[in-house]
């Protein structure tokens, strides 16, 4: 066997780190750009929703005078009434020449002299003529034909031989069918209606709040004329403070406030 005598060599072996890779740069960016956001979102919520307190404050009312209010509406009429024509009344004389009586039944029909038709309302008994004068009566009549009057002495005739038929005077109270207007339940309440409008724009001129419910009084005619009693109270005013609601009881007013609560102090600081 044959062994070498040969020097030992030394080996160096150098180990080096290799460097880290740059991981992606999108996703923290990503998560400050939400972070950011929900911070901000924070911020604006809580500027437009405040917290706040709420309060109910007890003052005195200031009751104001009494205001009295005025309107006045003209009721136009819509409705229609109708009214039939009227017949003339009146009387006719008769004169008996004969020495018998004479009696006439109801409905006789005597004509004038432009052709008016007369009609008896009843029998009448007509005396006989003697040697101190004629026998005479009188039987109420009226026109066959209504809305027309008829003038002394139109009726003019003899009836028979002795019988003598005339109207001294003239028939009256004929009047042709006519209509008018008329004021109906509806036109009084479109004229009220119509009137509180007026009062209603009246009273909203006063700033003010109702203590109670107005009185009302109407006179009516063809017109109508309402009138509106109010009792007021001055508006209260609290600054600083949003006004969320106004009750009155008795003399006092009770205002619910809403407003945002200053921030504690903290001694020491």
């Amino acid at each position: 066997m044959h062994i070498v005598d040969e020097p030992i060599e030394t080996i160096y072996l150098y180990v080096v780190r290799e460097e880290e890779k740059d991981g992606p740069l999108l996703l923290p960016l990503f998560a400050a750009c939400v972070c950011l956001a929900v911070i901000a979102s924070v911020v604006a919520y809580s500027a437009l929703h405040p917290a706040y307190e709420h309060e109910t404050l007890n003052v005195p009312a200031q009751f104001l005078p009494l205001q009295t209010f005025k309107a006045t509406q003209i009721i136009i009429p819509t409705g229609i009434k109708t009214y039939p024509a009227t017949t003339a009344q009146g009387t006719l004389t008769l004169t008996n020449g004969s020495v018998e009586t004479i009696q006439l039944p109801p409905g006789m029909i005597f004509t004038g002299k432009d052709g008016t038709e007369v009609i008896t309302d009843s029998a009448t008994y007509v005396p006989a003529g003697s040697a101190e004068g004629f026998g005479m009566a009188t039987v109420s009549a009226h026109l066959l034909t209504p809305g027309i009057n008829m003038s002394s002495g139109d009726i003019d005739q003899v009836l028979g031989t002795a019988l003598y038929v005339r109207n001294l005077s003239p028939f009256t109270g004929g009047k042709p069918a006519y209509s008018i207007k008329v004021i109906t339940s509806q036109d009084k309440q479109r004229a009220l209606e119509a009137a509180k409008v007026s009062l209603t724009l009246q009273q909203a001129r006063i700033h003010a709040m109702l203590a109670a419910p107005c009185r009302e009084a109407a006179a009516w005619s063809t017109s109508v004329h309402l009138e509106r009693t109010c009792q007021f109270v001055a508006n209260p005013y609290e600054p600083g403070v949003q006004i969320t609601a106004i009750r009155l009881r008795g003399k006092s007013l009770l205002i619910d406030i809403m407003f945002i609560a200053p921030p504690k102090r903290i001694w020491g600081k």
